[in-house]
């Protein structure tokens, strides 16, 4: 008797030829029974709320339609790809008695593959609430499609996966952004197995998961007892403890016996051996320093000591934190404030300034400027004068006036006469 044979499978293959599998904004529809359509055992989302939905469908009817592929099989005619909690809620209500719902308009899709259907499933399922752990397993799952596609040369509805990163392409497919994504992949790696039951259980959170992942294993287990001890773990405490970490890693180990005198004479010989060795060496074209390349925003960032995606080529990152910024006092961040309005002020006073200079004809500047000038003199000498009352001497080319102290006496009044005079002589000597 011939084996792996099946009527099924052959009427499937022919029916599936001559298929157009272009993407395009019209696609096929057709009404079909709930009764043909099957599960989709590749459907890893819980399957939660189907009273709910039902309730739901009988109060405005089915708003989306379903997906699915033609599959003859024992189970039915039709694989679901999208909408299998629709399709449960539209057989509790058949089973209730609603009759008017056996039958609904679904959109008939083609798959060239496998994987291409499975990445259609993720993808139809990408912008509903998921739980932590479903999000990283459509992220994991996702990734593995994607990467058996790229390594046998095979593209997604035209896309090729050859060009760029896969992180990129997750990132687009599933909405959320590439740091997003990139920290997924982290907790996917990293996470020990324990800690990813906690989080079937949801007895941690993304934050607390992702803090977690940038532990090592032994770090992690502690972690894990405190949890069992403590019955909860926050995404605080997980800093708090990277941060003892770093800090007995920072502090040196004086335990050994070794006199500071022989640490320098072994540091100096070390010195001496390498440039030995450096000499010994061809010499190498010297090449320019490239500053420029150094762009990543890790390196003046508050959490590059706790990131695990750090990289030396970031320029965007959604959780960059300005290191010199967060670190500033209250005190510095007024100075600066301060600095910044006295700097704007003094460029306003000198606009202002300048725009009245211009409106200021040169022959009348100059008159102006000597007004000025004296005017500034006379009022300087009559404070002098009249608030201290002392003798002062004016000296002004052949002429000397010599002020003393008397009672009765309006020294203002005889210096506004003098300058009056000086006036009189600059206005000669300008019309000349």
């Amino acid at each position: 008797m011939a084996t792996g044979f099946s009527v099924l499978d052959t009427l499937n293959k022919n029916s599936k030829r001559g298929i157009d599998t272009t993407p395009k904004a019209r696609f096929r529809t057709k009404d079909i029974s709930i009764h043909k359509i099957y599960s989709n055992v590749k459907n890893f989302y819980p399957q939660e709320g189907i009273e709910e939905k039902a309730d739901e469908i009988l109060a405005v009817g089915l708003i989306d339609n379903l997906a699915v592929m033609y599959e003859p099989s024992e189970k039915g005619e039709y694989k679901l790809i999208s909408g299998e909690r629709r399709w449960r809620a539209l057989k509790l209500l058949a089973e209730r008695g609603y009759t008017e719902y056996e039958l609904v308009t679904c959109q008939v899709r083609n798959p060239a593959n496998e994987h291409e259907e499975k990445i259609e499933l993720i993808i139809a399922n990408s912008s509903r609430n998921k739980s932590v752990a479903t999000l990283l397993r459509e992220e994991r799952e996702l990734k593995e499609e994607l990467e058996y596609l790229k390594e046998n040369g095979m593209k997604i509805h035209g896309r090729d996966l050859s060009q760029g990163r896969l992180r990129d392409v997750i990132a687009s497919m599933l909405h959320v952004s590439k740091t997003k994504i990139a920290q997924m992949e982290t907790i996917n790696k990293n996470l020990i197995k324990e800690f990813k039951e906690e989080i079937d259980k949801e007895n941690i959170n993304f934050s607390t998961a992702y803090e977690l992942s940038g532990m090592s294993e032994e770090q992690q287990k502690e972690a894990l007892q405190r949890l069992k001890d403590n019955g909860e773990l926050s995404h605080k405490e997980i800093k708090e403890m990277k941060s003892e970490k770093l800090e007995e890693k920072a502090v040196p180990d004086y335990d050994t016996e070794e006199k500071p005198e022989e640490a320098v004479e072994k540091s100096e010989s070390r010195i001496v051996n390498y440039d030995q060795e450096l000499d010994q060496e061809e010499p190498e074209e010297y090449e320019e320093p490239h500053p420029v390349g150094i762009t990543s925003l890790c390196y003046n960032c508050k959490r590059y000591l706790e990131c695990n995606v750090r990289t030396s080529t970031c320029t965007s990152c959604d959780r960059y934190i300005n290191k010199t910024e967060a670190e500033k006092t209250e005190e510095q961040r007024y100075s600066e404030e301060q600095d910044r309005i006295d700097r704007e002020t003094k460029r306003k006073l000198q606009e202002l300034h300048d725009e009245k200079k211009m409106e200021i004809l040169p022959s009348e500047r100059k008159r102006k400027e000597i007004e000025e000038a004296t005017d500034k003199l006379c009022g300087y000498v009559c404070d002098k004068l009249c608030s201290n009352r002392k003798a002062v001497e004016l000296n002004t080319k052949n002429s000397m006036y010599k002020e003393e102290e008397m009672n009765n006496y309006c020294y203002e009044c005889e210096l506004m006469n003098y300058v009056q005079e000086l006036k009189d002589a600059y206005e000669k000597d300008y019309r000349k």
